[in-house]
C-alpha cells in the first residue's frame, strides 16, 4: 500500500507507483519473451549491468590467471588438465560471445536522457573501437588444436588465446563501478592493489620459468655438468646421477618462479647472480618494474590506511585541541569530563560527520530527497507538519540542524527568548517545573519550541516550560530565521502552522489549567490557614494586654488599700491593739 506521507512528496517509491493493467493475451508466452528481447536495453548505472560485469570479469580473469601458466609450464597442456582447460575455456568463450552482443544493448546519455533505440546503440558501437576488439577477441582459437603445425612446440596453442586478454577492459570496467556502489571503498582499492600486485608478480613467474626452460635450457641436458650451468636458471630436474628430484614436480616449479619473482621484485633477500648478457638485461628490467610496484603499493597502502583513519583522526584533532583550550582556561574537572563523554557519545554513534559538507555537493533535488529518506521516520511522527505542503517541507528539512545533549542539560528554560524549535530523533527529556518536578516525558517524534517560535499564546516568543534532557539525546533543531524564510515563500502556510500549534496548546492547556487550579486551591486553602492562625495570634496578643492592665489595676488598688491602712492606724492608734486582741481571741476560740 503506498505510504501517503512519502506519496506527498513525491519522493521514491510511492512516486513511481503505477496502475498495472492486465496484459493482454497477444503478450503472452513466447510473444512476450520475444518482445522482451527485441527491446531490452543495458542501463550502464543499473544492477543487473553491474551483475553481467562481475560475470564477464570471471571470465577475463581466468585468461589472465591460466594462459600464462598454460604458455609456460607444459605439463598443464598434458592428460587430464587438457580437458578442464577445455571446457573452461568453451563456457569462458561462450560469455566472450555474450558479451558482444550484449554490447549493442549498452544505452549511454545523451543529453541527460537514457538513449534506448536499439538501432542507435548499434549505430554507436558499430562505429566504436571497442567493436573491433571484441570481435578479434571472440575468434574461435580451438581450431588451432586441429592443426598440425601447432603442435609443436606445445606452448603455441595455449599461446594463441592471448587475444582474449584484450577483454580486460571489462575488469577495469568492474573495478571501477564497483568502486562506486561500495560501502567499503578503502578496502576494495586495497584489495585490487593486491590482486594487481600479485597478478604481476604471477606474469614475472611464468617468464622466468619459460625463458629457463624454453630458451636457455634447450641446449643443455639436465644431466650435463653443471658447473657450466647458470645458477640464475630454474634448477635442474635431475640430479647427477640422472634420478629425478623434487625439482621436477609441477607444483615445486610454479612455487620457485613464484618464490624468485616475489623475491626480487620486491627487492628482498639475495638474488643469484646473473652471468650472461641477456640475464642481466632481464634482471634489470625485473628490479625496475619492481621498484615501479613497490613504491604504488607503499604509497597506496599508506593512503589507504590514512583513509581508514581520517575521521578518526580529524575527530581526535578536535578533540585535543579542546582540550588543550579548557587545560589553557584552567576549566573544571566536571566540566571537562561531561565535554569528555559528550564526544565519546559522538563516536560512538557515528555523529563524526558533518552533514553540510558531506551533501555540499548534491543538488538540491537531491539534497531534499536523501533528507527525506533520513528524517522520514521522524517528520511522520509530528504533527506539526502533517498538513503541510510538500514544498514547503523540503525547505524545512534541508534546514534541520543535528544537536545533541548530555544528561542533564537544559534545551530550554522557561522565559527563554524561543529562537528554534526542537524534534526529538532520538532519546527521552522532561518537561519540568520551577521547583524540578517532572511535569511531562518528551521520546521520539516529539516536537517542542514552536510555541515560542511562532509567537503563539500569551507568552509570546518567550518559553513557556523547561525541558531538560535525562540521558544523550538526539534533536533537530529548526532556527526561526530558517522558519520564517521558508514562510516567505509559503505565506499560506504561516496559519496554517499556527492553527496547529493553538490547537496543541489548548490540548496542552487543559492539564495545566487543571494543575493550576488544584495549586490555586491549595494556596487559598494555605492562606485561610495563615489567616486564621494571625487572627488568632491578635487575640492572643489582645488578651495578653488586657490580663496586664488588670494586674497594673490589682497592684495599684493594693497600694492604696496599704496607703489607706496606714492612714487609718495614724488616726486611731488603740484600734490596732483591740484589733489585735479581739483577733486572737477569735482566733482561739476557733
Amino acid at each position: 500500500e503506498p505510504d501517503e506521507f512519502l506519496q506527498r512528496l513525491n519522493f521514491g517509491a510511492a512516486a513511481d507507483i503505477k496502475e498495472n493493467k492486465p496484459l493482454s493475451t497477444k503478450d503472452k508466452g513466447w510473444n512476450c519473451l520475444i518482445n522482451f528481447f527485441c527491446h531490452f536495453v543495458f542501463d550502464p548505472f543499473s544492477d543487473i549491468y553491474y551483475y553481467w560485469l562481475s560475470i564477464i570479469s570471471l571470465a577475463v580473469l581466468y585468461n589472465f590467471i591460466i594462459i600464462p601458466a598454460r604458455v609456460s609450464f607444459n605439463e598443464l597442456e598434458r592428460g587430464s588438465f587438457f580437458t578442464t582447460w577445455m571446457i573452461i575455456d568453451i563456457l569462458a568463450d561462450v560469455l566472450y560471445v555474450l558479451d558482444f552482443f550484449a554490447s549493442f544493448r549498452i544505452g549511454f546519455l545523451e543529453r541527460g536522457l537514457l538513449v534506448t533505440d536499439t538501432a542507435q546503440l548499434s549505430k554507436k558501437y558499430v562505429k566504436s573501437m571497442a567493436f573491433y576488439i571484441d570481435i578479434f577477441s571472440i575468434i574461435p582459437t580451438q581450431v588451432v588444436y586441429f592443426i598440425p603445425t601447432f603442435a609443436n612446440p606445445v606452448f603455441a596453442r595455449p599461446a594463441v588465446r592471448i587475444i582474449r586478454l584484450l577483454k580486460g577492459k571489462r575488469i577495469m570496467q568492474f573495478v571501477d563501478r564497483s568502486e562506486c556502489v561500495s560501502n567499503f571503498p578503502v578496502l576494495g582499492r586495497l584489495t585490487v592493489l593486491c590482486m594487481a600486485m600479485l597478478m604481476v608478480m604471477h606474469w614475472n613467474a611464468c617468464l622466468y620459468y619459460f625463458l629457463s626452460i624454453e630458451i636457455i635450457e634447450k641446449g643443455y641436458a639436465d644431466v650435463m655438468d653443471l658447473d657450466s650451468r647458470s645458477n640464475f636458471i630454474y634448477p635442474p630436474s635431475r640430479d647427477m646421477d640422472g634420478h629425478v628430484n623434487k625439482y621436477n614436480s609441477t607444483s615445486m616449479k610454479y612455487a620457485f618462479s613464484l618464490y624468485w619473482s616475489t623475491q626480487t621484485m620486491t627487492t628482498i633477500g639475495e638474488v643469484q647472480q646473473p652471468t650472461e648478457v641477456w640475464e642481466y638485461f632481464y634482471l634489470t628490467f625485473v628490479f625496475l618494474v619492481g621498484v615501479m610496484i613497490f613504491a604504488s603499493v607503499v604509497g597506496s597502502i599508506g593512503n589507504v590506511i590514512t583513509n581508514l583513519r581520517a575521521n578518526r583522526n580529524l575527530f581526535q584533532d578536535r578533540l585535543d585541541n579542546l582540550k588543550e583550550y579548557m587545560g589553557y582556561r584552567k576549566v573544571g574537572k566536571d566540566l571537562s569530563n561531561r565535554i569528555i563523554r559528550w564526544f565519546d557519545y559522538l563516536w560512538a554513534q557515528n555523529h563524526t560527520f558533518e552533514e553540510e559538507d558531506v551533501l555540499k555537493y548534491l543538488p538540491d533535488k537531491l539534497q531534499a530527497e536523501m533528507a527525506i529518506h533520513v528524517h522520514l521516520a521522524t517528520l511522520k511522527q509530528v504533527e506539526l507538519f502533517q498538513n503541510c505542503e510538500s514544498g514547503f517541507l523540503i525547505a524545512l528539512v534541508l534546514k534541520l540542524k543535528h544537536q545533541v545533549y548530555s544528561p542533564g542539560d537544559y534545551v530550554c528554560r522557561k522565559g527563554d527568548i524561543g529562537r528554534e524549535m526542537f524534534i526529538v530523533k532520538q532519546g527521552m527529556l522532561q518537561v519540568t517545573a520551577d521547583d524540578g518536578r517532572a511535569l511531562a516525558t518528551l521520546s521520539d517524534g516529539s516536537y517542542f519550541g514552536e510555541i515560542s517560535l511562532l509567537n503563539v499564546g500569551k507568552n509570546g516568543n518567550r518559553r513557556t516550560a523547561n525541558v531538560r534532557s535525562v540521558g544523550y539525546s538526539d534533536l533537530f533543531c529548526l532556527r526561526k530565521e530558517d522558519l520564517l524564510h521558508a514562510l516567505n515563500d509559503y505565506p499560506e502556510m504561516r496559519e496554517v502552522l499556527k492553527e496547529a500549534a493553538r490547537q496543541k496548546l489548548a490540548r496542552d492547556a487543559k492539564p495545566q489549567q487543571d494543575e493550576e487550579s488544584h495549586e490555586n486551591e491549595r494556596r487559598i486553602s494555605f492562606t485561610n490557614s495563615v489567616e486564621l492562625a494571625d487572627t488568632l495570634g491578635k487575640r492572643l496578643e489582645d488578651l495578653e494586654k488586657l490580663v496586664l492592665t488588670l494586674a497594673k489595676e490589682i497592684k495599684t488598688t493594693n497600694k492604696s488599700v496599704l496607703t489607706l491602712q496606714k492612714q487609718l492606724t495614724k488616726v486611731y492608734p488603740n484600734s490596732k491593739s483591740s484589733g489585735d486582741s479581739s483577733s486572737s481571741s477569735s482566733d482561739s476560740d476557733s
